[in-house]
């Protein structure tokens, strides 16, 4: 049980979870769009949402990789997909950063 009041009942009602994983990742997005701290701040809320310690690592890694195919989608959108990845190294940067901060971000469930 959480020692946060409501968190007990988002993990164990099985619709209500749904609805805060989807609100996390939303807000995760959002967040994440505005500066790269939010992609900690969005594992963290996947993490809080999760039902176990192992679920929110695996929600924190399944969160970066939507935000990578969220940034995907708008490079090739904006039809600058090839002009960035020929930055090379750079891009593996953004994309390693991309899946280690929001599963860092979700390491907040084992202290919650």
């Amino acid at each position: 049980m959480s020692s946060v009041p409501g968190l007990g009942r988002l993990r164990e009602d099985p619709l209500i979870h749904w609805i805060g994983l989807v609100v996390a990742i939303v807000a995760g997005l959002g967040l994440a769009s505005v500066h790269w701290l939010g992609l900690v701040a969005g594992g963290a809320l996947v993490g809080l949402v999760a039902t176990s310690f192992k679920r929110a690592l695996l929600g924190g890694l399944g969160f970066g990789v939507t935000v990578l195919l969220v940034w995907l989608s708008t490079l090739v959108f904006g039809g600058v997909l090839g002009e960035v990845l020929a930055t090379g190294q750079f891009v593996w940067i953004a994309v390693a950063v991309g899946l280690i901060a929001p599963v860092i971000g979700s390491l907040v469930r084992g202290i919650v």
